[in-house]
């Protein structure tokens, strides 16, 4: 009888010694009415972006009410899971704008690990924002399972979104006007180096934005990136292949392509259903207004189909630049304008990229489980088949409307 007591005893000893699982999912409110001091919750919101997601961890996720938020560095520093990942949201209903104090190098939304730069940070959701007069819009070091969506990105010094990821979607975002325009007229070696968005990493997926009004490219697919153990966690963080791009409108870049394909770990990206109109505007006829390659002929497997490519010869015209190895089939090329609601040849105060009745990027896309849902909440197809473009047209002379959030104008 002694012994059995003692075994249950240093049973419950040992089950009180093991290190507990915490289970943590809570729902944090941010308000411009708020206090640092409060508890977070809906009657006692926090005051800042920035110290959410500073207490933000697996499982949390923080609702930020409509207003104007003056932000130095917002930076997420632990992941999420799969089950319990972090999300940082627009409160519904309302439309939050965050806007930098400056334009200095820490302000911006960094994603990256506390514990080291070299390791991986995941599981992090970023919608529903208004993201505005940094440095860089959003910056990723490391990034995994990451999703930005519906996010209004724009007026940074340097790039919108910039870093490194894997398994990453981007889709719905607005992204325009990125870039040092004022330095670009005085030194203009610079204004080639930012843009709408320039990243490297494999699988990353993005689909249904408009990029349009960026000093540089729009996309800057970075294949000259090689793996090393010391700064990457693994080889998928820093070689770029797998990509999909697929129904975004990239249209107005100053000083680049829609897309640049760089470097020779570009393998497998596949470029399709994407409306690539009037870019490279400060370029020359001979410069490309599509898809410029730049040392990426060893990359394999780039498929590039069913694009849109249309410019008016103010600018850039060529749709496939020099230097790359890929199939394409498919692409309307220079003959026909996809006839938006409001983008002539040069940029107007208010575009708007949404589908004209009579275009020809109606029903031309192919079918891409990736691309369901347009840049304005439709659902595709809403004719027989799929559109081209990130919008996508209902037909019978009506036109797709944007949500309150991703107003065009």
């Amino acid at each position: 009888m002694f012994q059995l007591k003692r075994a249950l005893g240093i049973g419950v000893l040992a089950t009180a010694l093991l290190p507990t699982v915490a289970v943590h999912s809570a729902t944090y409110y941010v308000s411009t009415s708020g206090s640092n001091s409060n508890s977070g919750t809906s009657s006692k919101p926090w005051r800042t972006v920035a110290y959410a997601t500073s207490k933000m961890v697996a499982g949390d996720t923080t609702y930020v009410r409509g207003g104007t938020y003056s932000e130095g560095l917002i930076q997420f520093g632990r992941s999420g899971t799969s089950s319990a990942p972090i999300k940082l949201l627009n409160a519904p209903g309302e439309f939050p704008i965050v806007n930098f104090i400056d334009k200095t190098s820490t302000r911006q939304i960094r994603i990256q690990n506390h514990d080291g730069s070299q390791k991986a940070i995941a599981w992090i959701t970023i919608e529903g924002f208004e993201i505005r007069n940094g440095y860089v819009g959003i910056k990723v070091v490391n990034g995994q399972n990451l999703t930005f969506r519906r996010n209004w990105i724009h007026h940074h010094l340097t790039h919108g979104i910039f870093g490194n990821a894997t398994k990453s979607l981007i889709d719905r975002n607005r992204i325009n006007h990125n870039g040092d325009f004022s330095r670009c007229a005085s030194t203009p070696s610079i204004c080639n180096q930012h843009h709408g968005m320039y990243m490297n990493g494999t699988a990353i997926t993005l689909t249904n934005n408009l990029f349009y009004d960026n000093l540089g490219v729009g996309v800057q697919l970075n294949g000259t990136v090689s793996y090393n153990s010391s700064t990457y966690p693994g080889s998928d963080f820093a070689l770029s292949h797998n990509w999909v791009i697929a129904n975004n409108t990239i249209a107005y870049q100053g000083h680049g392509a829609g897309i640049v394909v760089w470097g020779a770990n570009c393998d497998s990206a596949r470029i399709e259903n994407n409306i690539l109109y009037e870019n490279y505007v400060k370029g020359a006829s001979y410069h490309t207004n599509g898809i410029a390659f730049t040392g990426a002929t060893s990359s394999t497997g780039i498929v590039i189909r069913n694009n849109l490519a249309f410019a008016s010869g103010s600018g850039g015209t060529k749709f496939l630049g020099s230097g790359g190895s890929y199939t394409q089939s498919g692409n309307i090329v220079n003959t026909l304008n996809p006839k938006f609601v409001n983008a002539p040849a040069t940029l107007p105060s208010s575009p708007n990229f949404a589908l004209a009745s009579g275009s020809p990027a109606v029903d031309k896309g192919l079918s891409l489980s990736a691309a369901k849902i347009s840049y304005p909440g439709t659902t595709r197809p809403q004719l027989s088949a799929y559109d081209i473009g990130a919008y996508e047209y209902y037909g019978s002379g009506t036109l797709a409307a944007p949500t309150s959030l991703q107003v065009v104008n």
